[in-house]
């Protein structure tokens, strides 16, 4: 049921006193006005017309800021850390930006995601109540005003204020306490009371609402408090049983504030910004950018809609044209957008999300991308590594694990430089082609190229100027193509809505059981109980037999099993079975799925941390794993990964098993938990193996008790599956040795076939493949010359004339002859051998058809080919 929230606002307006009459506001002095401009209401100290929203407004604190220290963007932080800790709050670690705990997120986009949804619904006790976190977050929608509005960003730090009133808590921290906390905080910033705007809002989203209140400082929001008070209902609102304070702040606002720079980037990346700008060079008309900036808070898309016609405004107010005002602003820009850009991949890589063609990646390989053109356009000769530095350097007092993620970044750059420099050359084709049309290119053009051909806007423009040819550049270009999460249904899903959930025995070593038969649906037997695993984490489900009927699948939705049986009809609703599960090929399974978890650790060790699982398969045969990896494998690298492997295994490490709160797990273990996706439930099956890995699974990893028992592991082959992701498939155990005696044999007969010692295999098979090339080069080239012989005579007898003629000659060699003559003037032949190969050909002012002819020999004599004018080719069912 979905939430109007203008409506939601008009309604709450009207119950104002209900939902933002704060005593705070009333003793602090703060009365309710509305403003003239946008019709909002909202409460100051001081009687004015207009709220203090930028459009209504403008940047007014811009040269003109309330706060008489400036302080840095770490200091900033330091402070608002000081005071809440000093005051109650607890302090809580920044969760990663790469939400792998969520199902429904590829980044974190604001600090409550944190505790989502299981501290949130009160199903679990928060770290602190009340806690404060620095939450660095990344979000995407705002890409084209990066660096031009001088507050969007692609990552930020937003400072989470939460507090969770619960049944056991009861009621003790609201609207009064957070709004309090929120103005002494401000005050210990240097952000006098006097100047604070508090503007009525409100919030909604997953099912629940409330009331939200703003503040502002002479016109730049600073953050915005929600009461999450009321749950959607199909009878309406109801009160939430708990109910919680989330209030969002920028942390980037907060320093622009006490500097009131032009923009806030100078501050946010502080000594980065300064040496790119001395690296290189770019300069700027500061009295004409302090005018622009304080006019720049209008330059929001989402807010103006058309953002190049409110820069033809802006320009206009400014005295210039937007041509001239944006060539010389343009630079400046560039070198924000990319110290936003680089932090952002910086922070996205070391959490382990990577630039692909898909996905969150998508978005990574987009910023990277602009990064590349602004670097080519305005000539910059960025030293990308010396970036990165800086950042991890800069925020070591916030985000310390940054400074392990700078090289991995690095390599992951220079090979997407190697792709993107890739894509430019298959590019050149395409874009000439457009370019010798000499029309104009639309912007749905320019978008059909980046998104199918990975073409950047960028090379088009350089391309276009070349040519004189114009290109419709939208200012907005890279949120129009980013991308949208999609829906991935389309599984079968059977109804279990009426159905309890079914008890399970499959962590147990039990072979055989008892139940009894509750439902059938389809070919799906439903029991009480049962020892069969389901399929799940990438384990195929267990196999045996129900009633001497073959269990062919196991599968669970929803917390209830069902067995694809053999024959459905052997079975009634209320008949108690007997079962057995295959615990041999089980064993062989948990064999393979213990692997995934060694082979992932192996792959953190060697390849680095950045490795996350992706996907992965498990079944009695072979297992393959999915990892996320910037460039190919190479086969030294599969070499240590076997060794790794098998070092493991050697180690004899103990497997343990543990159920945890979810919370407890986190904290304890850290997020690489999610390895194998989000897991839901309040509690977590933690399967550890030594100190090397620990994952939530709900594998049958109990049936081992240390890696020895898994024998040995061999990897097989290494894949490209999609752009980013490396598929690893292995054997364990049994069949890993059942393998190397299989490629022991192999190579044994391959030994005896070539008379050859087996060591010497490879040298031979290698100079045998040359001396193979060799000679299909020489049989091209005998080929090609006996054709133009043999067309030489063709061309001469069948000038201005077609000549028919039937040849003992291989298939090739008529393509030769027939190509020669396709390039003669006058000449027409059709050529077909005794195999029923037919080859028509018409010279350049041939009055044939190559095609027509074809078509007449094949209604004639059957058969099927194409072709166009000048050549056709076919086969013939008759000769």
């Amino acid at each position: 049921m979905d939430v109007d929230k203008n409506q939601l606002r008009k309604d709450f307006a009207k119950e104002w006193q209900k939902h933002y009459k704060l005593n705070i506001l009333i003793e602090k002095g703060f009365k309710r006005q509305q403003c003239k401009k946008c019709s909002r209401n909202f409460w100051c100290m001081d009687e004015r017309e207009l709220c203090s929203d930028p459009g209504c407004v403008g940047y007014q604190f811009i040269g003109n800021t309330p706060v008489k220290n400036k302080l840095s963007y770490i200091d900033t932080w330091k402070t608002v850390e000081k005071y809440f800790t000093k005051n109650g709050h607890g302090l809580v670690k920044s969760y990663p930006t790469v939400a792998r705990w969520r199902d429904d997120l590829y980044f974190t986009i604001a600090s409550i995601s944190d505790f989502q949804p299981y501290v949130v619904n009160g199903e679990l006790d928060p770290p602190y109540n009340p806690l404060v976190v620095p939450q660095h977050c990344i979000r995407f929608p705002d890409i084209s005003n990066v660096g031009v509005s001088g507050r969007h960003h692609t990552s930020f730090v937003m400072i989470g204020q939460h507090a969770f009133n619960t049944k056991k808590t009861g009621q003790f921290y609201w609207k009064e306490e957070a709004i309090q906390h929120d103005i002494e905080c401000l005050k210990k910033l240097g952000i006098p009371q006097q100047e604070l705007v508090f503007i009525e809002d409100v919030w909604a989203g997953g099912g629940n609402f409330g009331p939200s209140i703003e503040y502002f400082v002479r016109g730049l929001e600073l953050g915005n408090c929600v009461f999450m008070q009321y749950e959607v209902t199909e009878t309406g609102p109801r009160e939430l049983k708990t109910k919680v304070i989330d209030m969002g702040a920028g942390l980037e606002r907060f320093a622009w504030m006490t500097t009131g720079d032009p923009t806030g980037y100078d501050v946010v990346f502080g000594p980065v910004i300064k040496n790119l700008k001395k690296h290189t060079g770019v300069r700027i008309d500061e009295g004409l950018f302090l005018k622009y900036a304080k006019m720049s808070g209008s330059l929001n898309e989402d807010e103006v809609g058309d953002i190049e016609k409110e820069k033809e405004r802006v320009a206009k107010l400014l005295g210039v044209t937007k041509a001239e005002l944006f060539k010389s602003l343009e630079p400046l820009q560039a070198l924000y957008a990319i110290c936003d850009h680089m932090v952002t991949l910086l922070s996205a890589v070391t959490d382990g999300m990577l630039p692909s063609n898909a996905g969150g990646g998508y978005n990574l390989r987009m910023i990277t991308r602009r990064v590349f053109g602004f670097d080519k356009e305005f000539g910059l000769n960025l030293d990308y590594g010396k970036i990165l530095e800086d950042h991890a350097k800069h925020l070591e007092y916030i985000f310390p694990e940054l400074k392990g993620g700078v090289q991995t970044t690095i390599d992951v750059i220079e090979e997407e430089k190697r792709k993107y420099q890739k894509t430019k050359e298959n590019a050149q084709g395409k874009v000439s082609n457009l370019m010798r049309k000499g029309q104009k290119i639309e912007k749905e053009e320019l978008l059909q190229l980046y998104k199918s051909h990975g073409i950047p806007p960028e090379f088009v423009l350089d391309e276009a100027k070349k040519h004189k040819v114009e290109v419709e550049m939208p200012g907005n270009f890279y949120s129009l193509v980013r991308e949208k999460e999609k829906d991935e249904d389309g599984l079968e899903v059977i109804d279990v809505s009426e159905v309890k959930k079914t008890e399970g025995h499959f962590y147990t070593e039990k072979e055989e059981f008892q139940a009894k038969v509750v439902k059938i649906i389809n070919n799906y037997l439903i029991l009480d109980k049962t020892a069969f695993y389901p399929e799940g984490g990438g384990q195929v489900g267990d196999t045996g037999e129900i009633e001497n009927q073959k269990v062919k699948n196991v599968t669970k939705e929803a917390g209830v099993v069902l067995h694809e049986v053999a024959d459905i009809k052997k079975f009634k609703v209320g008949q108690t079975v007997h079962g057995r599960v295959d615990l041999k090929r089980r064993r062989i399974i948990t064999r393979h799925h213990t692997c995934a978890h060694l082979l992932n650790a192996a792959a953190r060790f060697v390849l680095g941390p950045h490795i996350w699982q992706g996907g992965s398969n498990k079944d009695e045969f072979k297992a393959h794993l999915d990892i996320t990896h910037y460039r190919k494998i190479t086969q030294e690298e599969l070499n240590k990964l076997e060794a790794k492997v098998n070092e493991y295994i050697m180690q004899d490490l103990p497997i343990n098993i543990q159920i945890l709160p979810r919370n407890v797990a986190e904290s304890k273990y850290g997020f690489k938990l999610y390895q194998g996706g989000a897991v839901p439930g309040k509690e977590l099956r933690i399967v550890s193996i030594g100190d090397i890995d620990h994952e939530a699974c709900g594998g049958t990893h109990h049936m081992l008790k240390t890696t020895g028992e898994i024998g040995s592991f061999v990897i097989v082959k290494r894949e490209s599956i999609q752009d980013g992701l490396e598929r690893i498939t292995y054997k364990a155990g049994s069949r890993a040795l059942e393998y190397m005696q299989e490629q022991r044999d192999l190579l044994r007969k391959t030994a005896e076939a070539m008379n050859v010692d087996p060591a010497l295999v490879a040298t031979t098979a290698s100079s045998v493949f040359n001396e193979l090339i060799e000679y299909k080069k020489n049989q091209k080239k005998t080929t090609e010359k006996a054709g133009q012989e043999r067309a030489s005579e063709l061309i001469e007898k069948a000038k201005g004339k077609l000549v028919e003629e039937v040849l003992d000659l291989a298939p090739d060699l008529l393509k030769e002859i027939a190509k020669a003559i396709a390039e003669s003037d006058d000449s027409a032949v059709i050529l077909v051998n005794k195999q029923g190969n037919i080859f028509c050909a018409a010279g350049h002012n041939s009055k044939f058809k190559a095609n027509e002819l074809l078509n007449k020999k094949i209604k004639e004599l059957g058969g099927n080919g194409g072709g166009n004018e000048r050549m056709a080719a076919g086969k013939l069912k008759k000769v």
